[in-house]
């Protein structure tokens, strides 16, 4: 079990000192220049003497009184006892009261231990590893938010095996560094699975899933991860590599541009997609003019986008965070480098790129989302999603946690099992063909009880995991509305995307 109940604790017990003395200390250096200390005692005062020597009569009274009260209780007793009619009464008496302590004693013992009667219908955690804070908090609403969907199908539909499911959160603040902290202290909340945490840190714990016996839902696309070997990390996210093949298909067949310019800040997620987006845009005819890589929060990038935008390309490519963007941004404006479309990663369909951007966001400022604008798994998605947060729009990635939450319930539900070391052989299972489609958690555990092998196609894609626990999906391309929310956008096929990487 990944749980366990306690019983609420007594008191504390808090001793005092009755003495009416106070106790002091003074110093004194002796002659070898070594401070010595002694106890000085301060005498009470006369009226606390006298109350002292009061309470003592007192207590020496009560002391003789119970004294005397034993001994006759004493030779009560004896008497008692010779009379074989309430020697009888005396044993049954004791053995009742013996086994009134054995019973509380038990009771006692089953608190404080994980005994599956006590336990057996206890919520289940799932932990989620997300960057509240940091240069790159705008991730944590994407993962929680899908979270929250998730657990609303899975807890409005009867729950795993009896439980319900409920989080815990921990923030690696998009740091390395601070990933591994966040990862030990999630643990102590026992998770059954954890979602998170996002491409930028998922390689500073990715090893220590397997070892906790904890099952991973990673979230993010990075390239490093095309081939992993992690038996108890999966990814819902299609990779970095076919978004940017995404990003590339959009530019030059759906809108037909011939050059281009990419500006990258230098951390490894946001180089994972310069290589297979300059190869996917070169195999579509294009031409890419200039390749910068930028350090993220400089004061100025004037001599970068002076590069950039030398020879006029129709598009430019790009990632880097938020307060980089702005600072960028504000630049380009000056030097009137807005006016070109800029073509983004999913991390810029945010709404605070578009401010960032201005007033020109609503036509020249694009992003690739992994989605799946259409099927019954998105449909039901969308009103789950619709429950949680009333009319907002869903942000981006939730469909990938909200589908990692119920792949993961319906790998229990097959497994018959909570302990992520039996049922994370189910996980590819539930999920991939062959099997019987399913779109939504109820209809799917029905099929799992009827004993038919399942296929789980849900809001992101058909989460079909390869060998390397990885899915493949289509993306959207989508822009901004003039109230800055996210347009529908244009959708790349998974057909499309492997025509090129073919």
């Amino acid at each position: 079990m990944h749980s366990s109940s306690t019983c609420s604790s007594q008191e504390p017990i808090t001793f005092t000192d009755p003495s009416p003395r106070s106790r002091n200390w003074t110093s004194r250096e002796s002659s070898s220049g070594m401070t010595k200390r002694r106890r000085t005692t301060r005498r009470a005062p006369d009226s606390a003497r006298s109350v002292i020597r009061n309470r003592a009569m007192s207590n020496r009274a009560v002391s003789n009184r119970a004294m005397h009260n034993r001994a006759m209780h004493n030779r009560i007793e004896v008497t008692a006892m010779n009379n074989p009619q309430v020697r009888m009464r005396r044993i049954r008496r004791v053995a009742m009261g013996s086994s009134v302590v054995l019973a509380i004693a038990l009771a006692a013992a089953g608190c404080t231990s994980g005994s599956s009667s006590t336990n057996s219908h206890q919520a289940l955690t799932i932990g989620e590893i997300f960057p509240f804070t940091g240069s790159k908090s705008i991730l944590s609403d994407w993962g929680t938010h899908g979270v929250a969907a998730g657990l609303y199908e899975v807890n409005h539909n009867g729950g795993v095996l009896g439980h319900q499911l409920k989080s815990a959160s921990a923030d690696d603040a998009a740091d390395s560094v601070d990933t591994l902290p966040a990862f030990r202290k999630l643990l102590l909340d026992k998770p059954v699975a954890v979602i998170g945490p996002f491409s930028p840190t998922i390689e500073a714990v990715i090893g220590d899933f397997g070892p906790s016996k904890v099952v991973d839902f990673m979230i993010g696309g990075s390239t490093q991860l095309d081939k992993m070997a992690y038996p108890y990390v999966f990814r819902t996210t299609s990779s970095d590599s076919n978004e940017s093949v995404a990003m590339a298909y959009y530019a030059a067949k759906i809108k037909g541009y011939k050059t281009a310019s990419l500006i990258f800040d230098n951390s490894a997620n946001s180089q994972g997609f310069v290589a297979p987006l300059t190869a996917a845009f070169e195999k579509l005819g294009g031409t890419v003019q200039q390749s910068l890589t930028i350090v993220p929060g400089q004061g100025s990038y004037r001599s970068e986008l002076t590069k950039a935008f030398a020879n006029h390309p129709d598009v430019i490519f790009s990632s880097f965070d938020t307060q980089t963007a702005s600072t960028l941004w504000s630049n380009a404006a000056q030097l009137g480098d807005l006016s070109t479309p800029w073509v983004g990663d999913d991390l810029q369909s945010s709404k605070a790129y578009a401010q960032a951007f201005g007033s020109g966001a609503s036509t020249n400022l694009f992003a690739a989302v992994a989605a799946s604008p259409s099927g019954a798994g998105y449909t039901h998605f969308l009103a789950d999603y619709k429950k949680v947060y009333g009319g907002a729009q869903p942000l981006p990635t939730t469909f990938n946690e909200y589908d990692a939450i119920v792949i993961a319930a319906l790998a229990m539900t097959k497994a018959n099992s909570t302990d992520p070391s039996v049922w994370v052989k189910d996980v590819a299972s539930v999920s991939s063909p062959p099997g019987t489609k399913c779109s939504d958690y109820a209809a799917c555990v029905k099929l799992i009880k009827a004993g038919t092998k399942i296929n789980y196609e849900g809001a992101g894609g058909d989460d079909n995991f390869n060998k390397y626990h990885n899915v493949f999906s289509g993306f959207s391309v989508v822009g901004f509305n003039s109230d800055l929310t996210n347009t529908n956008g244009t959708y790349v096929t998974p057909a499309q995307i492997a025509s090129v990487v073919g």
